[in-house]
């Protein structure tokens, strides 16, 4: 079954629903995660996936699990990439059946 809903970059959900919703700014939330701000805004604005260390970061400053951001970038990743492969048009690979060996 194919999903309809379309995946959101992690980076924007991260802006919009913990750091904005903090009242935040960008630069007073690198200082927080210790990254630099030219780092967290790629992530913010879909230039830049979120890492495991970034992910990591995440959730330890502002709670949750880095496996939730990790599933997320994951799930829009193979959204990005599924529409360039499926323009393939690949085939799945049959091996040939192995002939018998006789004694």
């Amino acid at each position: 079954m194919e999903r309809k809903m379309k995946f959101f970059h992690p980076g924007e959900i991260l802006r919009d629903e913990v750091i904005k919703a903090y009242g935040l700014k960008v630069t007073e939330a690198a200082t927080l995660l210790k990254v630099s701000r030219p780092a967290l805004s790629s992530v913010l604005n879909g230039r830049a996936d979120i890492s495991v260390e970034m992910s990591l970061r995440i959730a330890a400053v502002f709670g949750g699990t880095a496996e939730i951001w990790q599933r997320m970038q994951l799930s829009y990743n193979l959204q990005e990439a599924k529409p360039k492969i499926d323009k393939l048009k690949l085939k799945r690979y049959k091996p040939k059946q192995k002939q018998a060996v006789r004694a």
